[in-house]
């Protein structure tokens, strides 16, 4: 099979590599698209040359391992892409990423969604409904993502909502806040282009800046995006008594003015991943069309574009999620 894979100047080539074969309680799936998004951008710089990246995948089963149940080939599926002992309390209460063990596929976990297979644990692959497109099966974990987002920040009929960035996890943040009833839901982002496609998906208004919000206003302010000058800006436009998500992954410290976060009594939390019955809410709201994947679907290109991929969604200009797909042709 055809994979691309790290390399030691930052990269990407396409090599041949052997086909995966399952082993027990695996199974091997073929690729039928894999989201890029900024945790990958940031991960791409500490992969060991020769990783096969990309754990926002999906595809269909053509193999299954023996003594592996209730699988059969044909079927697509969405992979919950965190690898966990499943054994101790965490995994148990279905907080798999914060099991002491847990990897991601594509980030030491095995090998991602950058290749024409992949092979999984079938604990991790979640069955698409008959008709759904193919590539929709990427879509589950950014949105899964969204709904965490949303879920972190107990989003609520009547809630007003801002969401700071439109990029693939503002976008389906928002979407999961139309969902739970949210009454006003503001998104903030640079980019007339990606302003202009949140309000295609519901925003009732849209900002330039987190900084030209509102002050005290919100019930609910999320944080997208992963810069630090951004945290004062969601500390300024929340209410008396409101929670900020930060969802964002920033690798640098991030200011917070403590005396008005103390005086609103603001709770702040954060948001990571997801978890298994997230998943299949997605999935259940893409089968009943409570939630339409379709406008988050951005640029698609094939294996050999993996690096203009990235350099995409590093400009952060495109709108809706990057998807590689390896069998498609340039």
């Amino acid at each position: 099979m055809r994979a691309a894979v790290t390399t030691e100047v930052g990269g990407f080539e396409v090599i041949t590599v052997s086909d995966p074969s399952p082993e027990p309680d695996q199974l091997v799936i073929r690729v039928a698209a894999c989201g890029v998004c900024g945790s990958d951008l940031k991960a791409q710089p500490v992969m060991p040359p020769g990783t096969v990246m990309g754990h926002e995948l999906g595809g269909e089963v053509v193999a299954v391992g023996t003594g592996t149940h209730g699988w059969r080939e044909g079927t697509n599926v969405a992979v919950l892409p965190v690898v966990s002992c499943g054994r101790c309390e965490r995994c148990s209460s279905g907080d798999v990423a914060h099991c002491s063990s847990a990897r991601y596929v594509g980030m030491g976990g095995g090998a991602g969604g950058f290749a024409e297979l992949a092979v999984i644990p079938a604990r991790l692959a979640f069955p698409l409904p008959d008709g759904l497109p193919r590539t929709y099966a990427a879509l589950v974990e950014p949105f899964a993502v969204g709904l965490h987002c949303v879920g972190r920040g107990e989003v609520g009929p009547g809630d007003r909502v801002l969401v700071v960035g439109a990029g693939g996890v503002g976008l389906t943040t928002l979407a999961w806040a139309r969902v739970n009833g949210a009454e006003r839901i503001t998104v903030a982002d640079p980019e007339p282009a990606r302003r202009g496609h949140a309000q295609h998906l519901g925003a009732t208004d849209v900002l330039a800046s987190a900084a030209d919000a509102e002050r005290d206003a919100y019930d609910v302010v999320i944080e997208c995006v992963g810069r630090p000058e951004l945290m004062e800006q969601c500390e300024a436009a929340g209410r008396a008594l409101g929670r900020i998500v930060v969802a964002g992954a920033c690798d640098k410290p991030m200011p917070l003015e403590p005396i008005g976060a103390l005086l609103k009594e603001l709770t702040i939390r954060f948001s990571v991943a997801y978890r298994p019955d997230e998943f299949l809410r997605v999935i259940e709201a893409f089968r009943t069309g409570a939630v339409d994947p379709s406008p988050v679907v951005g640029p698609t290109v094939g294996l050999d574009r993996v690096g203009e991929a990235f350099d995409i969604v590093r400009r952060a200009s495109t709108q809706g999620r990057v998807l590689i797909s390896p069998d498609m042709t340039e």
